[in-house]
């Protein structure tokens, strides 16, 4: 039992990180298109040193009759993983915003490459069952803001980029553990000629947990992009998504 809500708990602090993951799912790139961003928390003394997170999109073929691709992202970790490695949702490729801001649930299968572990998966009915088991529920909206061009200054170059207004909130009310209310608020710049359109993001993750609320300032900034040669290599699903293979092998 003591294994179960330590899990239970870790599933909270997965939530966050897809508010953040919607923004780049909106516009998807062809396949063979990749970015990396720097991402760091601005409200600590000094910062925080910046982590470097890479975003690309690989070919799927036909889903139910759909064209679909694979959007990754890395290094990241996932459902309490103790290790980060890639992170894939096979996705429509010609997903919309609505369709972006329910990644979770429109993704047809969503894979994870755990370095020391080996890679797993997960299905439609598996993020449905987790979702019932955490109490997770999630709404998450970008609209824009500003149509007058902001040029952003990145380490690659400056950039005019238009504002949009991002939050989300995220409900996590599982057995044994409090509940919790994340929310987050912030700003997205774009600019529609780069793969992925994000050029910087700011904002603000708060946490509420019972009577205790933490709330963090976090900036992410374009640092690379480009195209590549997609690989051809067969992608290795491993085993379908378990919690009791997770509880006992994370």
């Amino acid at each position: 039992m003591r294994k179960l809500v330590g899990f239970i708990a870790l599933l909270a602090l997965c939530p966050l990180a897809h508010a953040q993951w919607n923004i780049f799912a909106e516009k998807l790139p062809p396949p063979g298109s990749w970015a990396t961003y720097e991402i760091a928390r601005t409200d600590t003394s000094p910062p925080e040193k910046p982590a470097t997170i890479r975003l690309s999109v690989q070919p799927a073929g036909d889903v139910k009759g759909k064209l679909h691709v694979w959007l990754t992202i890395e290094p990241v970790a996932w459902l309490g993983s103790r290790e980060k490695g890639p992170l894939r949702f096979l996705v429509p490729a010609d997903i919309n915003r609505d369709g972006a801001n329910r990644l979770l649930y429109i993704a047809a299968e969503i894979l994870f490459a755990d370095p020391a572990k080996g890679p797993w998966h997960m299905l439609p009915d598996d993020v449905s069952s987790l979702a019932r088991t955490a109490g997770y529920e999630t709404t998450s909206t970008v609209t824009p803001e500003s149509s007058t061009a902001e040029k952003i200054k990145t380490t690659k170059a400056s950039f005019d980029c238009l504002r949009y207004k991002m939050s989300a909130t995220t409900i996590v009310d599982p057995p044994f553990v409090k509940k919790q209310i994340i929310t987050l608020n912030g700003h997205v710049w774009r600019n529609e000629e780069i793969p992925f359109g994000v050029v910087q993001a700011e904002w603000i993750e708060t946490t509420i947990k019972g009577s205790k609320t933490r709330s963090e300032e976090k900036l992410l900034v374009l640092k690379d992009y480009g195209h590549e040669e997609v690989a051809t290599k067969p992608t290795d699903h491993g085993e379908r998504f378990s919690i009791f293979r997770l509880l006992f092998n994370r």
